[in-house]
């Protein structure tokens, strides 16, 4: 196997995170209130490159593993730049304002600490020796928060059809409180794996 192929998942992941800050440039600079021509097609690029890096998630984890070149380093990486993605979005869009994003900053402190938790578990594991890899509650909670994200930036690039179209607004705020509620509980799966790398058998 060429040294190229065996690097090439963290290639892809490291692409993740040149798009995921286009993206959050992009989302930065759009005015969400004013919301002219411009913005709009800030709002379609930004969400284009998010769905891209999207994709970047979900090829990488499957390719090192068919190519049988996972790594301490690719399970410490890829989670960190999501985290970046997911955690720098949520940010920037209660910067934008609770009421063109559905976000509240209590919202975001919920799915901070959630994150900064698993964090801090999967880098004290892996400095214990133990592989702290994806669990499907993990893949879940990115699912439900990559497609939150992603509903919000399209409904402020068409905030006035979201005021008038009611069904908009129900999605919207729907995608939201499920991916709050999960993400918070989803903590909780993780219980077996601290006792799993505290207690010494």
């Amino acid at each position: 196997m060429s040294r190229f192929l065996k690097s090439l998942p963290n290639l892809i992941t490291g692409s993740r995170l040149f798009f995921a800050a286009g993206y959050l440039i992009l989302l930065w600079y759009a005015d969400a209130e004013r919301l002219s021509e411009a913005d709009v097609n800030k709002l379609d690029w930004a969400f284009i490159l998010f769905v891209i890096a999207g994709v970047t998630d979900v090829i990488d984890g499957p390719m090192a593993r068919s190519l049988k070149v996972t790594s301490s380093f690719g399970r410490r990486f890829d989670p960190l730049v999501d985290k970046i993605l997911t955690g720098g979005s949520f940010i920037m869009l209660a910067l934008k304002g609770q009421e063109f994003t559905g976000i509240a900053w209590w919202m975001v402190a919920v799915i901070l600490l959630r994150e900064i938790l698993v964090s801090a578990l999967r880098n004290v594991s892996e400095s214990k020796g133990k592989a702290f890899a994806a669990t499907w509650t993990g893949k879940l909670k990115m699912f439900f928060q990559s497609f939150t994200i992603g509903t919000i930036v399209v409904c402020m690039g068409h905030y006035a059809d979201v005021e008038t179209d009611h069904w908009a607004y129900i999605l919207r705020q729907a995608c939201i409180w499920v991916t709050v509620i999960y993400t918070a509980l989803s903590a909780l799966f993780y219980g077996p794996r601290i006792k799993q790398i505290f207690v010494k058998k």
